[in-house]
Parts: C-alpha cells; structure tokens; sequence
C-alpha cells in the first residue's frame, strides 16, 4: 500500500529568481551546461545535484561540499523551509513533437519507500550500476533529497484527479513560483496545504506506482534507507517523488536511440541472412543522407502495434528499416522467456533478437557498448562523427506497454522509455529526517 504523505519542503527564498536557480535533472546534464548552471548562479542547484561534472573522477570531497553548501544556503536563508506540510503541484506547459501546446500536472510530496518485492512500486527498466554509487555518495554526504524520482499511478477513476483539482481550487499555502527551462518549457509550482491537499494524498494509497524516471534513485534511496536502519536510524524511510496520473493528457514519452560501439557489425548481405528469420526488409536500403532521416524519423513518430525499427550501418551509411516477422519473431521471444507484454515490444525485439542473437551481445554488454540519443539528429550526427558502429532507432513505448510489463514483474532495458519534459531540479528540496 502506497503511503503518500504531504512534507515541509525547503525551497528558495521568493526574491530569488528561480530560472537562475533551477537545473535539468544531473543525469541528462553534459559537462559544458553544467558549467553554466553554475556561474548562472552561485546558488543555482547544479552546485549540490551534480557534485562531479560528467569526465571528472568521483572524489568524497566533492560529495562533501555539496552537502556543505546545501547546508550553508539553509544556514544564510537563501533556502527556507515551508511552515506547514504540503503537495506541490507542478503543472509543466510545453510544445509536443506534433507541434501541439501541452500541460502536464503532477505533484511532489513525501513517499514511504517499499521495497520491489512488496508491489507497491514497480519498476519497468534495467539499471547499470555507475550511477546508483554516485547518488548513494550524495545521500551519506548530504542526508537529503535534492531531486524527486518520476512515478506514474492509474486514476482510472478519477479520484486522485479530483481531489487534487479541488486542492488546487482553495487556497494555497503560498504564491505560485514560475520557471522556464532551456526548452521553453514552463514550469509552475502551487504549494497546496490543508485536509483537501491530504486527501489528495490519501487517494493514492490503494494504487500500484510505476516507476517512470528515477529508477537508480529509487534503487539507490533503499540502498541508503537500509544503511541506516542497520545502525537504528528511520530517518531515511522516505523519498520526495513527482507523481502524474497515467492517463494524463499532457503525458508524453519519447523513443531513445541507439549508438552502438565496440562490437563487430557485419556487412548488410550478411546482417540481412541473420535477421531474415525475425525481420523484414520494408523498402530498399536508403544510403541518401535526407531519405535516411526522413525514414527514420518516421519510425521514431510510429506508436502502433507492429515492431518497427530502423538500423543505420556506418561503414556503408546505409539505413535499414525492419519490421517483425509474425509468427516467428514473437514465438523466439516466448521461448527466450518473456512474456506476451515485453514480446510485443520493440525494444524487447532490437535487444534480444538483433544485439543478441544477430551480434552477439548479452545483457551485460549494454552498459560497456551502448550509448544513448533522444532525437533522430541527435544520433545520426554522432554516427557521423565517427566512433559507433551501427545505430538503432526506436518508436516510442507507449505507456500502456510500460504498465503492462511492469504489472508483469518484468524490466525493459536501460533508457526504454524518455518522459518529457523532465522535472527540474530546485524547485523544492527536501532534508531527511527533519
């Protein structure tokens, strides 16, 4: 059972202006906006969620100055701590890949972690083990929760929905504070208090929660929790976490690509008579730069049923497009173990039935060979630059795939699915224990 819980959050004193002071998520930050961030703003909070930038090598001391200075804003009054507990909503407008204007309403608040075995959150990705250490460093060095993790819940009824409009219609604790990210997207937070904003909360304690974003967090928030219940000490029994309703009409996922480096990619004759089995060809093989994009982009705007996915070659800058072969690529998947739920998607089919089975990759080689991208461009310029193999372009996973696989017991690989627009960082902190 879900406990979700309304929570005294520490935020940045008003006259302070929050797009100075906000930062993406630290784990889609590259080095050089990092740097950015932080002479945007000697308080902006790249400063204490990024302690090592993305090159240089973990040091305690890094992690110790971040939770120094975490400490030392709330010690100067530059982060103040709400007087009373609440939900903040979080109601994010921006431009969809379609062109279309979106809103996208969630709430942060306070949740008891539960381990995956207890089914009250389900994770729906594989993890790689480098992240989850440097955020367990940040934990023991700062004691507190500096970003939320991404979760989802069914509303199918629409009880959450409604208590939290009718939170949202009283009066809130405090004025709304307004953020614009790189993007354009804006991002409006409403601290909402009282016994409509705790029956909000008290509506999601029947519901499965879904891990969206934030798997290595949560994974590494009940490595922290269970560090100090073993020496007696509760106070790290909770997690700050942003929820949306699944069936929330702002609610976008994006494909993430893929860039493929070290392993040994045959010519297309001989990858062709690999896949054949599983796949086939649509369309002739594409070497013009522009009809390349176009089809790929295309797979990457396809949502549907069917496993549909590209490959671009780089020795021959030649792009593929695959789709399954029925009944045989599903009865592989089957008998390779998987359910009907993760056989139906299309990364399950790029994973095991071309990386594995046509290259000759495992599970474990992800981590060591696979790179990511979140846009066609994104990727086709790093193929270009020379270093990757072979590319594979995705469709989106739909988040009913998401919650069918989930609701399974079953993990998709890393970066199955991309949320957008991600959380930003800053808009509220959280201290454990206090």
């Amino acid at each position: 059972m879900a406990n979700v819980s309304l929570f005294r959050g520490i935020r940045y004193r008003d006259d302070l202006p929050l797009d100075e002071l906000v930062a993406p998520p630290y784990d889609v930050i590259p080095a050089a906006q990092a740097a950015e961030l932080r002479a945007r703003s000697p308080y902006n909070a790249g400063h204490i969620d990024l302690p090592v930038l993305p090159g240089e090598t973990a040091r305690d001391s890094a992690y110790a100055k971040a939770a120094a200075t975490f400490a030392s804003w709330r010690d100067d009054g530059v982060l103040l701590r709400d007087e009373e507990p609440c939900l903040y909503l979080v109601d994010q407008t921006y431009t969809g890949p379609d062109g279309r204007v979106r809103t996208r309403r969630g709430f942060i608040a306070r949740l008891e972690l539960a381990g995956f075995d207890d089914r009250v959150v389900l994770p729906h990705e594989r993890t790689h083990s480098g992240p989850k250490l440097d955020r367990l460093r940040l934990y023991r060095a700062a004691h507190a929760d500096l970003s939320q993790i991404f979760l989802l819940f069914p509303d199918d009824d629409g009880a959450v929905g409604s208590a939290l409009e009718a939170a949202a219609s009283g009066s809130s604790a405090a004025a709304p504070r307004e953020a614009t990210d790189g993007d354009g997207n804006r991002h409006r937070l409403v601290p909402l208090a009282g016994p409509a904003a705790e029956r909000a909360a008290a509506a999601l304690r029947d519901r499965p929660l879904y891990i969206a974003d934030g798997h290595h967090r949560y994974e590494t928030a009940l490595a922290y929790r269970d560090e100090r219940r073993a020496a007696g000490d509760h106070s790290a029994d909770t997690l700050m976490v942003y929820l949306c309703s699944i069936g929330d009409p702002g609610l976008t996922v994006f494909p993430t690509h893929r860039l493929v480096r070290g392993v040994d990619v045959p010519g297309i004759k001989e990858l062709r008579r690999r896949l054949e089995t599983s796949f086939e060809l649509t369309g002739e093989p594409l070497t013009e730069g522009d009809a390349c994009r176009h089809a790929l982009d295309e797979v990457s705007a396809h949502a549907g049923e069917d496993r549909v996915f590209g490959l671009y070659l780089t020795a021959s800058a030649t792009c593929l497009i695959l789709k399954a072969r029925e009944p045989a690529a599903t009865e592989r998947l089957l008998a390779s173990g998987f359910s009907p739920e993760a056989a139906g998607l299309s990364v399950t089919a790029l994973h095991e039935l071309v990386f594995h089975e046509a290259l000759g990759m495992d599970a474990s080689d992800a981590e060591r060979h696979i790179d990511y991208a979140k846009s066609v461009l994104e990727a086709l310029e790093a193929l270009a630059g020379g270093g990757y193999a072979l590319g594979a372009f995705l469709p989106a996973t739909r988040v009913s795939q998401v919650r069918a696989v989930a609701d399974h017991g079953e993990t998709m690989p890393q970066k199955s699915t991309y949320f957008y627009p991600k959380l930003l960082t800053g808009l509220v902190y959280d201290a454990l224990g206090d």
